[in-house]
């Protein structure tokens, strides 16, 4: 089979950049790249898929195309060790394991290589091993899971002995010993120059044998030391302890060197350490004394790395080839199409992988289209998504989508090749949640065509390609619009936002940063206009990498519809030292600036909208121009109606203006739709839509002050209006209402009473 996946470079680009496409097959096979340019033309790679039409400015390519090898797993490797005596020492740390039963055997540390030296291990049955060279011995001692050990290993010339103390809350301890002779031949460490903390090397040259759990405070002696020591040294004290030539503390320091890939050593010889496939940062240590949240308050009881088998930041694939985007590319929606010569019976992906690219307007379209529109694709949501393994490892999807769940052949595909990564709704190996996510790697679900189950019944289509059914309708009405992401808000600000008076956002915004709701706020107050057109908008707080472009990471915190949850006082993200968690939590509600907010979710079946009393004000009279009758949007691609999956409703209590203009609501959702966990602070039967008149859909305009205004159609499934065919011409008809509106400079009048003078 000639299955075909990659990754570019960047998602966004202008024209003139160059992009990097990065690309693997399942066998040797010569395919053919071109560029693609998504939402129109006449192309489709399935019968109802989302059109396109080749850049015809841009030649195709020819491409050999191999199997790819990934290294996930994280760990930190020292190198250098030669500077150091090796002859004696002691090296200890603070180890947590997070082994759970059923693990393969995993490596603590490993000094020395691949085949040789000394390594501190936990086998198959949970216990810890000490492996001097190709001899094995067992300490009988099984790890306890999720407590704290201090580890010693002491040499001399002649012997290594491996010493384990499990630390108790009173800093009591059990100890177990193990000690073993070196082998005759030759001292094991004499020559070693490196050292691999969570991980081994590997004969082959890559990384394994992961440790899934927390390490803490390595530190090195150059001769054998006793336990009360150590135990001082580890526990109660700071820096380089005195006689001690290297050591390591993976404290935070100020937001972002906590994302630092290189740890200083704290000795005099610069042995720094590398930490690869990004651990998790800023967690709690064994010192964490309970009083402290924040660790920015004590960093000390932060100073833990959480290793995981599954971790993967980056890929590490060679680009098989480059795009060279011409001058004066079109702003818009682009793929790089990859597709097999030979297409082989049973291929999970077609022989065809397309590649999502988002291109910015150049300086002559911004002046040639000063009418058009941005749409913003949320891209940090797309990442948030890449790879989820629910279908597969979810809790209970089915019944949560009413169904039976078919899986998609991504799914299959995703479920032979774990290495690839996880998303932020997957678990790692040894439980913990996923809080890191990565664009620099294959991410199966992020495909034009793509189809998940989230979507209910009808064409599958949420995030990624849902969106591009809005992009069909921008190009089926002849609207002018340029190609924003998350990732450009983020790192411009406002600014980015400054050429356009109408903003549009996806259907599924769910993902957002302080910098990315910023802009959006900033470019309001200046009197521009946004179409917030989904549901689920600008709940999860998350934070992006300082260093590392592509790179985001969660906290999933105390509330919120979790598929798992944070551990107690790691609510605090290491990429930006902000609070994570919901964006409510934080004080600023999506009602507060959107008008709407999260209320609750099904997975199902998705219904219509009812006009409520603000449908009635001469000044909202523009919205409803041209629409029949007081129901709308029971037709839709997305669960057979535009109100449902998720969706969001008007709270003046969460901060929607009161003066806001309520135009619609749902109809009455069906029993399948649950309240969101932050609406209840008891667990009770009333948490079905049926019961609650809370779990709603709210379309609302908001006008602002400078002539701004927001409006929100409170439903992932709005966009599934406006889809060709199987879309709603009432929610078509509205849509382009407001955004012809919203074109007009003219401010929106605030008041009944203006529009009755202005008409006057």
């Amino acid at each position: 089979m000639a299955e075909i996946v990659g990754y570019l470079d960047r998602w966004s680009a202008r024209p003139g950049d160059r992009v990097s496409v990065h690309l693997g097959s399942s066998v040797p096979v010569d395919a053919r790249m071109d560029l693609v340019r998504l939402g129109r033309g006449a192309e489709r790679a399935e019968a109802q898929g989302i059109v396109c039409e080749p850049v015809a400015t841009l030649a195709p390519q020819s491409v050999r195309l191999a199997p790819r090898a990934t290294d996930p797993g994280s760990c930190a490797e020292v190198m250098g060790l030669s500077r150091l005596p090796l002859a004696q020492g002691c090296l200890a740390l603070l180890v947590q394991p997070w082994w759970v039963p059923g693990s393969r055997e995993q490596v603590v540390l490993a000094l020395g290589g691949a085949c040789c030296g000394v390594k501190v291990l936990i086998d198959e049955a949970g216990e810890v091993a000490l492996q001097v060279g190709s001899v094995l011995g067992s300490t009988g001692h099984r790890v306890p899971g999720r407590r704290w050990t201090l580890l010693m290993l002491n040499w001399s010339a002649q012997t290594v002995e491996l010493q384990l103390t499990d630390l108790t809350a009173d800093r009591s301890a059990s100890v177990s010993l193990l000690a073993a002779q070196w082998p005759e031949t030759a001292h094991p460490l004499i020559g070693a120059d490196h050292l691999t903390l969570a991980g081994a090397s590997m004969p082959d040259g890559s990384r394994g044998l992961h440790f899934d759990g927390r390490l803490e405070r390595p530190l090195w002696w150059p001769e054998p030391q006793t336990l009360a020591v150590v135990r001082a040294a580890l526990l109660e004290g700071q820096g380089l302890p005195a006689g001690a030539l290297a050591g390591w503390d993976f404290s935070p320091g100020p937001a972002g060197e906590a994302t630092d890939e290189l740890v200083a050593d704290l000795g005099p010889h610069g042995l720094v350490a590398r930490l690869f496939q990004g651990p998790g940062r800023a967690v709690r240590g064994a010192r964490w004394s309970g009083r402290f949240f924040d660790w920015h308050q004590a960093p000390t009881e932060y100073a833990a790395v959480h290793f995981h088998r599954d971790d993967l930041l980056d890929a590490g694939w060679p680009p098989d080839a480059v795009i060279d985007l011409p001058e004066g590319l079109p702003s818009g929606a682009y793929a790089v199409r990859v597709q097999a010569q030979e297409v082989v019976a049973g291929d999970l992906t077609g022989g065809l992988c397309q590649l999502p690219l988002f291109v910015r307007a150049g300086p002559d379209q911004l002046a040639a289209q000063p009418e058009a529109v941005a749409l913003v694709f949320p891209t940090f949501t797309y990442l948030a998504y890449g790879n989820d393994r629910c279908a597969l490892h979810g809790h209970n999807p089915e019944v949560l989508a009413d169904r039976a769940i078919a899986l998609e052949p991504t799914d299959v595909l995703l479920s032979q090749h774990p290495e690839w990564g996880l998303s932020l709704y997957d678990t790692h190996a040894d439980g913990s949640g996923v809080g890191m996510a990565s664009r620099r790697r294959p991410l199966l679900n992020l495909q034009p065509d793509q189809r998940a189950w989230q979507a209910g019944e009808g064409s599958g289509r949420w995030n990624y390609p849902g969106d591009l059914l809005l992009v069909e309708w921008l190009e089926r009405e002849g609207i002018a619009w340029h190609a924003l992401t998350d990732e450009d808000l983020h790192a411009g600000g406002a600014q980015v936002l400054a050429p356009y008076r109408v903003v549009l956002t996806g259907n599924h915004p769910e993902y957002a940063t302080p910098a990315l709701v910023k802009a959006y706020r900033e470019h309001l107050a200046r009197g521009a206009r946004l179409m917030y057109l989904g549901g689920n908008g600008f709940y999860w707080k998350v934070a992006c990498h300082p260093h590392q472009a592509g790179v985001i990471e969660l906290r999933r915190a105390e509330d919120g519809n979790r598929s798992w949850a944070e551990e107690p006082g790691e609510y605090f993200h290491a990429f930006d030292g902000e609070y994570g968690g919901l964006w409510r939590r934080s004080g600023l509600a999506p009602q507060a600036w959107l008008g709407v907010g999260y209320s609750g979710q099904g997975f199902r079946r998705s219904t219509g909208f009812r006009r409520a009393e603000g449908a009635t004000r001469p000044a909202a009279s523009f919205v409803f121009e041209g629409v029949q009758g007081q129901v709308f949007g029971l037709g839709g691609c997305i669960g057979g109606g535009c109100a449902g999956i998720e969706v969001d409703r008007r709270d003046e209590a969460l901060g929607s203006d009161p003066e806001g203009w309520w135009l619609a609501t749902s109809l009455p959702l069906d029993g399948t739709y649950l309240v969101a966990n932050e609406e209840m602070l008891v667990s009770r039967p009333t948490l079905t839509a049926p019961f609650s008149p809370m779990l709603r859909a709210d379309v609302v305009l908001q006008p602002l002050a400078a002539g701004g205004a927001v409006f929100s159609t409170g439903s992932i499934a709005w966009i599934g209006g406006l889809a060709d065919p199987g879309g709603d011409a009432a929610v078509q008809r509205i849509t382009l209402n407001v955004l012809r509106r919203f074109q007009d400079p003219t401010p929106l009048v605030g008041s009944d009473q203006q529009v009755q003078e202005t008409q006057l």
